[in-house]
């Protein structure tokens, strides 16, 4: 479970077709997947489509904070370098394959951050991108795993082979390409729940299994209906604060 959330994917959006709202008006004011999911199922899916974003939105992550929350594997972890990294994967239901960080040709050297409990460590730019710039479909999900690493370089470019092998094989994979044509419905909402907690569970192990210590989740959910402003969005968790850039 992440320890860190914003938003739900509940409120993806949704609009109604209009050849639909001629014959029941009612489905006008239908405009999420939770409100969805109240309607029969003779409502859905051939009636609704996903709701695309007015402008192009994208999401970086900006900087990262370790907080006294933190416990690396080095006793003073007030005066020592901890190194860190972070694997992150977004999605919306466009049907475009699921954006990931670093991927499986990560080079260690630059994915690896050595961090100070207390200290920021800021990236250039935007920051990291995790979601590159173009219009939304339905909403945009995206997680971030932050780890703490346990130095060993090979082992360390096994594990993000695997993770990305592990996301571009999943079911979530096959469900937001088959889901973007079937269009929206309550089954496809929970279809799409299953298959992320999958997911997240799957890359877990692999991280684990490198030995690996786990540091805070991030799960953050933004619907395409809602304003998009460009702004930074910090968010605090058990060991450490990331901050992203919306832009």
């Amino acid at each position: 479970m992440a320890l860190i959330q914003t938003g739900a994917i509940d409120r993806f959006a949704v609009t109604a077709k209009k050849k639909a709202i001629e014959s029941f008006a009612s489905l006008k004011g239908i405009s999420t997947f939770s409100e969805l999911s109240e309607l029969s199922r003779t409502s859905t899916p051939k009636s609704f489509e996903y709701t695309q974003s007015p402008e192009p939105r994208g999401l970086a992550l900006k900087n990262i904070k370790l907080t006294e929350g933190f416990n690396g594997f080095l006793g003073n972890v007030f005066s020592s370098k901890n190194n860190v990294y972070f694997v992150a994967w977004a999605w919306d239901l466009s049907g475009e394959p699921i954006c990931q960080y670093p991927g499986a040709d990560a080079d260690p050297k630059s994915v690896i951050i050595p961090m100070r409990v207390g200290k920021v460590r800021e990236f250039i730019g935007e920051g990291i991108n995790l979601f590159p710039k173009r219009t939304i479909t339905g909403g945009m999900a995206i997680r971030i795993q932050l780890w703490e690493s346990d130095e060993e370089t090979r082992k360390f470019g096994k594990a993000m082979t695997e993770t990305a092998e592990a996301i571009n094989n999943s079911s979530l994979s096959s469900l937001i390409s088959a889901i973007a044509l079937a269009g929206p419905s309550a089954g496809a909402l929970t279809l799409i729940k299953n298959a992320a907690v999958e997911l997240g569970n799957a890359i877990g192990t692999i991280l684990k299994s490198n030995g690996d210590d786990y540091v805070d989740f991030f799960e953050g959910y933004y619907p395409s209906d809602k304003e998009w402003a460009a702004e930074h969005e910090a968010h605090s968790g058990n060991s450490s604060v990331i901050t992203l850039a919306k832009y």
